[in-house]
């Protein structure tokens, strides 16, 4: 699809690269940008009449252009009458992220969820507007006949959401059931949030690999945003009782749609249940303090500012910073580095159990109950034979030190 694109405000030249990001996962090429800091909105077009000339005069030199896409929201009155003049399709920034969430979503409840979205945000625009849904549901118009056709609209997508609310609920009670299954196994939860394209699926599958858990059992990654819509949880397996539950959540993003934050909300309910959240943030990125702020706020949204956190600042090989390093209780790491994520891990279990302590303990012979806890919690350095039993010199995770003494 070949697209223009107008900014309409003052934005930073992040702000900018992130909207060509966003064009690039939505398959969209840009063959022209346009600019106007808008001072007072038009109502009927936003942005000004010598401009929408401007763009219209481009447009008219048989230019190959399917779609203009605006850097802010519009309102349904200026997307039509835009369309109106421009004889082209008109997207403006939440319908540019729904269309990729659409896209890109893969589970039931994500498309389920999705689709909620886009109908709420459907609702809010039919105020003062007429968006003929019952020319697309064939039979529909005949039922409420006299009714206004807004009225009827409404009608149409309040039961929709209906439907879709009551599969969503079915859903949620299978996601309870495996959450609980998942409560069941006493492994802690560390759930991977943060500013979408931090890495934090390219992360998630380092942890496998290191892990040993088969390529079956990694995550999709690719380099666009919002490349993981749905919660993925995986154990990462380790010796000496540091075993985890690792899950992947969906990317946060400045400005998100109230909509799809709300659509949202049961799958990031999984984030709620952590012992520790591993907030991921791009130091590679001009803006990290801002996406930072935005996934605070975010988990605020959702209940789950009070769980603690490791900051992890990755894409470090893109910087001049030292890694991987542990810095004023932040870690600073490159995910495609199996070295460093070795140290991530080693972080993230000492948050988890406690830091390592060297122990030494006697062991009967015939304390088998105890040798037997040993093996599964401590890493053995020594062991000494005695006449009638042995003593062992070992590492221990502080969370065991209780288990393997008593």
């Amino acid at each position: 699809m070949n697209a223009i694109l107008v900014f309409c405000k003052e934005e930073t030249d992040e702000q900018k690269e992130e909207m060509y990001d966003l064009l690039r996962t939505a398959g969209i090429q840009i063959k022209n940008t346009f600019y106007q800091n808008v001072k007072a909105v038009s109502r009927s077009t936003y942005i000004g009449k010598g401009k929408c000339e401007e763009i219209a005069l481009y447009l008219a030199d048989e230019q190959p252009i399917d779609t203009i896409v605006f850097s802010t929201d519009l309102s349904v009155m200026q997307v039509r009458e835009l369309e109106n003049i421009f004889d082209r399709q008109v997207l403006d920034r939440t319908d540019l992220i729904l269309q990729i969430f659409m896209e890109r979503a893969r589970s039931a409840a994500a498309r389920l969820q999705i689709e909620s979205a886009q109908l709420q945000r459907q609702m809010n625009r039919l105020i003062g507007t007429n968006v003929h849904l019952t020319r697309q549901r064939g039979g529909v118009t005949n039922r409420g006949a006299g009714e206004k056709q807004l009225q009827l609209d409404k009608r149409l997508i309040k039961t929709r959401i209906a439907q879709i609310n009551k599969e969503l609920k079915k859903l949620s009670r299978q996601r309870e059931t495996q959450r609980s299954n998942r409560l069941r196994s006493n492994l802690p939860i560390v759930a991977l949030a943060g500013y979408t394209n931090a890495g934090k699926s390219t992360l998630m599958n380092k942890m496998l690999s290191l892990s040993g858990r088969s390529e079956t059992k990694q995550v999709f990654q690719e380099d666009l945003l919002f490349a993981t819509l749905d919660t993925s949880v995986r154990i990462i397996e380790l010796p000496y009782g540091q075993s985890f539950l690792l899950a992947d959540t969906v990317g946060f993003l400045e400005d998100l749609p109230h909509e799809l934050v709300q659509a949202f909300h049961s799958t990031l309910e999984d984030i709620r249940y952590a012992s520790c959240i591993l907030q991921i943030v791009n130091a590679s990125s001009p803006r990290y303090l801002d996406n930072m702020k935005t996934t605070l706020e975010t988990l605020e949204d959702i209940h789950a500012s009070h769980i603690d956190r490791l900051v992890v600042y990755n894409q470090c090989d893109k910087t001049e910073i030292h890694h991987p390093a542990l810095e004023n209780g932040n870690v600073y790491i490159s995910a495609l580095s199996s070295n460093d994520v070795e140290f991530l891990i080693d972080q993230v279990c000492e948050q988890l159990y406690g830091p390592w302590a060297e122990e030494e303990l006697f062991v009967a012979f015939n304390d088998f109950e105890r040798q037997q806890k040993l093996r599964a919690y401590a890493n053995i350095l020594e062991t000494q034979y005695e006449e009638d039993g042995m003593k062992v010199r070992f590492l221990i995770r502080q969370a065991w030190k209780k288990t393997v003494e008593m």
